[in-house]
């Protein structure tokens, strides 16, 4: 019997391949990856390799245990995209002991528990790094400041990495701010290697544009309310740093942009994006940095089923509607 790929997973609705989408996926993060490495040296490079070895072999494990792995030779490429993705929302100075709850919470919790590839509700990689934010936040406060990032001890590297905070981003040029030059996470920093990736999968036909884009417009258009909330002044001034320097941009184009998780549907892609970008302007006062970002994400991941479900019905009405007044 034959499959309709259209079919596959709760909100994939596609003729490409799974394999195809993530491949893809990989080859839009290099970018990224490279930035990473170029700018934390080779602590980044672990941290990444690390993550996406462990990734793979949780997945791995639970598939096996589970006995969905028996049959099948089928080597699951999704395992390596999401340990990727949740390296670079790590600060370079994670340890690898955090690195791996994350891992875990992510690809057992969220994943496997829910059915594996294609079948989890929510972005494997944006709940693990929320997870570890939520429940051991000085373990994320690893930010690097320039400092020579290849020399490695095994106790900074498991179990005690660097702690410092953020810095004020006001100070850094627009240049610096594009590229990359600054204290962030590993990956969400660069402007312009995000940009060339969801470039890259928007002519690849594996990113819906509807809800980064809408993300992206909400949060420009409303940015000044959010800062009437914080500062108790109107107006755009440092939205543009909040932009480049947040990891918004990351978040619309690698996970507003997902397949798997996000609506399906133009309408309903859109209101995601613009909930979603709502709740990321109004927590921002009131929450970490991190969190303000990745939680929306996760609430809008909640919502897709039914905001897909209600488009659709919609689209009916509309359609019987016209059929109605034709006849």
């Amino acid at each position: 019997m034959s499959i309709d790929k259209r079919q596959l997973a709760p909100f994939i609705h596609t003729e490409k391949s799974a394999p195809y989408i993530y491949m893809t996926l990989l080859a839009s993060l290099v970018p990224c990856i490279v930035c990473g490495i170029f700018y934390y040296g080779l602590r980044a490079a672990v941290l990444i390799l690390f993550s996406m070895s462990a990734f793979v072999l949780s997945d791995n494990f639970c598939m096996r245990f589970t006995g969905r792995r028996k049959g099948s030779n089928y080597f699951d490429v999704s395992s390596l995209v999401e340990g990727l993705l949740l390296a670079l929302l790590l600060p370079p100075d994670t340890t690898l002991l955090t690195a791996l709850i994350a891992v875990l919470f992510a690809s057992v919790i969220t994943k496997q528990v829910f059915g594996g590839a294609g079948s989890n509700i929510l972005n494997p990689a944006c709940a693990g790094r929320l997870f570890i934010e939520l429940v051991m936040p000085s373990a994320t406060q690893g930010f690097s400041y320039g400092e020579d990032n290849s020399r490695l001890s095994l106790v900074s590297l498991v179990v005690q990495g660097k702690p410092g905070t953020l810095p004020d981003y006001t100070p850094f040029s627009f240049s610096e701010l594009i590229t990359g030059n600054y204290p962030s996470l590993i990956g969400t920093a660069c402007f312009i290697c995000i940009v060339a990736g969801g470039v890259y999968l928007t002519l690849k036909g594996t990113m819906r544009l509807y809800s980064p884009v809408s993300y992206i417009l909400t949060l420009l258009t409303l940015y000044p309310f959010s800062r009437l909330i914080e500062t108790k002044t109107f107006g755009f001034d440092g939205m543009l740093v909040y932009l480049l320097s947040s990891g918004a941009v990351f978040v619309a184009v690698f996970l507003l942009g997902d397949m798997t998780t996000m609506p399906s549907r133009f309408t309903s892609g859109v209101f995601a994006g613009v909930l979603c970008g709502i709740l990321t302007l109004i927590t921002r006062p009131f929450l970490s940095p991190v969190v303000s970002l990745l939680a929306p994400v996760l609430a809008v991941n909640f919502l897709a089923f039914v905001l897909d479900f209600f488009s659709k019905t919609l689209s009916r009405r509309k359609i019987r509607s016209r059929e109605a007044d034709l006849s």
